[in-house]
Parts: structure tokens; sequence; C-alpha cells
């Protein structure tokens, strides 16, 4: 049976630990699926002791990799369960496997089993939880599945499962839950790195996806173009795509003031130069290009220097070096000019002299530009260098206006928490970092309306800090970070928590009195039952765990969010678990319904069962399950089905 204890947290006790981090971790840690040491980019007061730390491989030598532990997923491509001949055989009396009306268009058939007497499709194991539809691997055109999300259209109405795969985005319609309906994929944005990972969240009818893959970004995708869909399956492209980081682990978005919030992220190194030459429409040579720095003056900011571009002259036979003192040079403008037979601290210094507010040298060999050298005093203005081949384009394209900054796609923003602000959904710009609790593995930031009336329109993350599978002190933490300004986000509190393993993932109840918080280290590394602990968070700065609910079950827990008074969780081989809410100050939470998506063992492994899952559509009651080896699952819990 499932048991409620309580175990209140000595604050005094937790500080003392955060103090003697660096003393107890005596050896480097792994992080989640890597053995790579990674140089993190922590500035606070956890920072030495993170420098031991591990993190996520995506962004490492590929010597660093380590074991897969999705290495024993066995794929089921193709339904397992319910042959034809059983279906026609149980059609007379209840139909289960195929609909007498399947939508004609539809790419999976329909699979709908009831909940009876414990089992569905007389296959898998059930509480309470009807089985509206299954939708295979095949159809998804997928062999492994992770995260999802979902999305109402708030014009037709229709909902859409958003299910993420090693290889992409699938695209499901839901709106008949019986009979759904593939529409197509978003490629990831990279397959370098190998990875599993892949997280989707939606603002504003628009898809951000981010990857652990290398270089991948946060691709960004118009929903709407969903209701163009022609019948067939469908090879999407991104609208937009944001290079500020390249891997991550996962991506929060608080709809609430329009900001992302990527975790675990590893920078964007393809280009790997620290600056970028912005051209400005109508030009022909309009887009962004690469550029190096200079070892003199002032470096370009994360602030875009603008003005018209203009190529120098200085009248002599080779007047674009800009050697000498320049003739009609327009002040305020962006000068252009050649490497060649001068030093590049003169022809900076000429074009600074006659106005200029910047300098981009054109390369005058092919290849990848390089470090601009020299050093001489008085420089005030920034100089970059652009390739040849760029210098060209650029030149061929003028008059234009444009701009010199840092590279967005190398920013430098750790592991913790990288903010983009997304109020044009279609222009993503990097809007801060936090990064001194190190890594974050998830997180949810709300515009906080909770009892602690301290930090009533605040904007407050709640972060899940897993540094490594580790019982060690100093590796497992929940943190709860004020962000509402971004250029100086503030700690509220760092907490340990006993009996840790990993600290991976949590939700707050609606009130936001309480974070339920799942721990995907703990089963195996203490040998516990499938745990969640609830966090009282009335006071933001002296957060507690109040309660530990330890379900009969022997699964590792994954994924949970709340809606209204129930919570959904994805436990891996355990399938969805509906946990009540309602009297976490009293009995605590209680297993109220399940339905099993992988009912070959309950073992606390990684070997296959639901990663994850979404209870937010149109249709109360509906919850879509990503299922790692057998696809998705729509199914109806009998409960909360209003809502409440």
């Amino acid at each position: 049976m499932a048991t409620t204890l309580r175990r209140p947290i000595s604050i005094g006790l937790v500080l003392a630990l955060v103090l003697t981090f660096s003393a107890l971790m005596s050896k480097p840690a792994q992080a989640h699926d890597s053995c790579a040491i990674a140089q993190p980019a922590a500035s606070g007061p956890l920072g030495l002791v993170l420098a031991a730390v591990n993190v996520f491989s995506a962004f490492l030598p590929t010597e660093a990799a380590c074991e897969d532990k999705f290495a024993e997923v066995e794929v089921k491509l193709t339904r397992d369960w319910g042959s034809d001949a059983e279906a026609q055989a149980s059609a007379a009396s209840e139909p289960r496997y195929n609909a007498s009306r399947a939508n004609p268009r539809s790419s999976a058939p329909d699979t709908f089993a009831p909940c009876k007497d414990g089992m569905a499709a007389d296959f898998f194991p059930c509480d309470g939880v009807d089985l509206l539809s299954h939708v295979s691997h095949a159809e998804l055109g997928t062999s492994f599945v992770n995260d999802i999300w979902g999305w109402t259209d708030p014009q037709t109405r229709k909902d859409y499962a958003l299910v993420g795969s090693s290889t992409g985005t699938v695209f499901v319609d839901i709106s008949d839950p019986r009979r759904p309906v593939v529409l197509g994929k978003l490629p990831t944005a990279s397959s370098q790195g190998g990875s599993s990972w892949r997280d989707i969240k939606v603002y504003e009818n628009h898809a951000y996806v981010v990857s652990e893959h290398t270089n991948h970004g946060v691709q960004v995708f118009d929903l709407t173009r969903l209701r163009d869909w022609n019948g067939s399956y469908t090879t999407y492209d991104v609208d937009a795509h944001y290079t500020g980081h390249g891997s991550a682990h996962n991506i929060a978005i608080n709809e609430d003031t329009g900001y992302a919030y990527s975790v675990g992220a590893g920078p964007y190194t393809v280009a790997g130069l620290p600056n970028v030459v912005v051209v400005n429409e109508p030009s022909a040579a309009a887009g962004q290009y690469q550029a190096t720095g200079a070892a003199f003056g002032p470096a370009p900011t994360g602030e875009l220097l603008t003005g018209e571009f203009a190529v120098v002259d200085d009248g002599t036979a080779l007047p674009n070096e800009g050697c000498h003192a320049l003739q009609d040079f327009p002040a305020g403008a962006i000068a252009i000019a050649d490497r060649g037979t001068c030093p590049f601290t003169d022809k900076v210094l000429n074009a600074q002299a006659a106005g200029a507010v910047a300098v981009v040298i054109a390369n005058n060999v092919a290849g990848s530009p390089i470090t601009v050298g020299g050093a001489a005093p008085g420089i005030e203005i920034p100089t970059v260098m652009v390739s040849q081949a760029d210098a060209n384009a650029i030149k061929a394209g003028l008059p234009a206006a444009g701009g010199v900054s840092a590279n967005p796609a190398v920013i430098q923003c750790g592991t913790g928490l990288h903010m983009i602000d997304i109020n044009e959904p279609k222009n993503p710009t990097f809007a801060g970092c936090f990064d001194d609790n190190g890594y974050v593995h998830d997180t949810q930031c709300v515009l906080y309306d909770g009892p602690d009336a301290d930090f009533h329109g605040r904007e407050i993350c709640f972060n899940s800090n897993g540094l490594s599978y580790s019982t060690s002190a100093g590796t497992n933490f929940v943190s709860i970070v004020d962000v509402t300004d971004k250029s100086n986000p503030e700690n509220l509190a760092v907490l340990e928590y006993e009996g840790s393993g990993y600290s991976h993932q949590g939700w707050l109840t609606p009130d936001s009195a309480w974070f339920l918080h799942g721990d995907e280290g703990d089963e195996q590394l203490r040998g516990v039952n499938t745990t969640t602990r609830v966090w009282d968070v009335t006071d933001l700065r002296n957060p507690f765990v109040d309660s530990v609910f330890v379900n009969d079950t022997t699964s590792i827990d994954h994924n949970l969010y709340t809606q209204g008074r129930y919570a959904y969780a994805s436990n891996y081989t355990t399938g969805l678990r509906v946990y009540d809410t309602s009297d976490l100050a009293g009995e605590g939470l209680s297993e109220v319904a399940y339905f099993d998506v992988y009912p070959e063992n309950d073992n606390a492994t990684f070997e296959g069962g639901t990663w994850s899952n979404y209870p937010y559509f149109r249709q109360k009651g509906v919850v879509a399950v990503s299922s790692i080896d057998r696809g998705l699952f729509i199914l109806q819990p009998r409960v909360g089905r209003d809502g409440n």
C-alpha cells in the first residue's frame, strides 16, 4: 500500500551541508548520462564546488561518452498487442481495436480499449484509465520517443500532440482522440552527438524545441501551419532558429511573461567566431556574417553597434586599405577596410579619426578570417575581420546599413538558466544567464501569485539541480531563484534533501503552495519504491520537504505535471500514475488511477515505458503519454474530467 512519511528538514543542517560541499566531494561526479568532466561557468558561491561536477556530453569531446542508460530499450515498431483476429472476435460484444467509423485519412487505426477488470485490451494493467488510442512508432515515423507536449489551436479548437523523438518532433492531430491523425515531422536541427533527448514547449501558437544533439539550438515552429495539412505525411521546416546555445537538456516557458528558459545547455560552436557583422534589408547582402575580433581596442558587445557601411578611400593607389588619412568618409559610419600593406592599427586609427564607429577588415586571402593583431594606444572603436568571400558579398550589397556585435551564437551561459525573450515568437533573443547553482536539469518558471506575499508579481523559477547520480552530499538539491531582473537574478533558496539520488523534475500545485518533486536516482541507488517528495514552498526563502509519498510501485519516476486537484506522473515501467493532491496538508498524496504502458515488468530500470505526459488539452480528461518503446498513447483517466 502507498504510504506517506512526514520528514521536516532542518534548514540549519542543510545550510551547513552547502558550506561543506567542496570538502565532501572527493572525486568528479557523473551527471545523468555522461562520464565526462566539463569546466562549468558557475560564478556564484557554488562555483568552486561545481568545478568538479560532470555535465552532459552533448557538447564535449566524443571520447568522454559513457554507457547509454537506454541501451536496453527494446523498441516495438508496430503494436505487439491486439491482433486482427482477436479484434474481430471481440468486435461483436465491444470493439476494442478497430473502429467502425475510422477516419479514412487517419494514419493510425482505432485502438480504443476501456479499462475492464484491471486490464485494457487484455494487455495493459490499469485502474480507472481508459485507452482511447495508440499510435505506433511505425505510424509516427520514429524509433525512439522521448518528451511530449501539446497545443490547442485557438481558431479551430483542435488538439495536437507534439511528440519528441531522437530524430525530430512529430505532430499528431488528436481532436478525435480515438482516431488520431499523424501529420508529419519537424526533423532535428542536428544529429551530432547521438542524443536520445528532445524537449518541446509552446508559446503563442509556436513550438520551441531543444535537444542534447550538438549545436541543435532552439527550433521555432509556427503551429498554425498545421491547419494547412495536405493529407500526407509532411516534412516541415522551421520558422526561426535560435543559436544562442547549442545543445540543451530541456526548455521551460513562462507563458505569462514570454520568456523561455533552456537548462543544461552547451554553447553553439559551429562558427566558433566571437563576433558578427549584420547587414540589414533591403540590401542584397542582408544577413549575418561571422567575424573575428582584435587584440586591441574595445571588443564588440551584445548590443548591436549600428551605422551605414562605407568602404574607406585614402586617395592612394590602394585606396581601400585605409593606410593614410581618409577622404570624404561619412562620420558615424562603419568603415570597411581591406587587409593589406600597413598595420591594422594604422587603418583603425585613420578610420577613427574620420569619425567611424567601428571597423570591418576585409580579408584579402581565401579561407577563414584571422584575429586582427597589433597594439596601439588611443583606439576607442571595435574592430573585426570577415572572410574574403563575405567581404565581397557585403561590398556588392552596398549601400547598406547594419551593425557589429558580439556573436550571439557563442554565448557562454553555463548549464543553469539560459534565458530567452520570445515575446516576438519568431525572433527569440538572449535575455540573461543564471548559473550560480550549476547544472539545472529541469525548471518551472511562473509569475508568482502564491502564499508568500513578498514575491507577488515576481517571476520565480523552481529548479531541480541534479549534479550527479550519487548519494553523496552536495550533488542533488532543489533551488528557487527570482529571475524578474534577467540581468541580476537572485537566489532565494538552495536546499538538499534526505535520500537523494538524482534531482530530476518537479511541478507546483495550482495554488503555488506545494512543489511535487521527483528524484530519478533514489529508486536505484537507495533501493526505495517510487518516491515523490512534497515540498512546502509557502515561504520561498525557507522551503522544506513536508512529506514523502512512497508508492507501492518499484519503477523509476520521471516527469510529473499538475492539473487541478490531480498530478499526472510518468513513471517509466509502471506507466501513467494519477495522484490526488487535494489533501497535501493532511494525508498527503494518494494514487487514484493508473495505466501501465509497459506490462513486461515494473523494474527500476530505463528499459522502456513512459517518458512524459501532457494533461492540458481543451478536451478535459484527455492525457497524451509518450512511450519510449511503443510510441504514443492517448488516455482518459476517469477522474478530474471537469478539470477540478
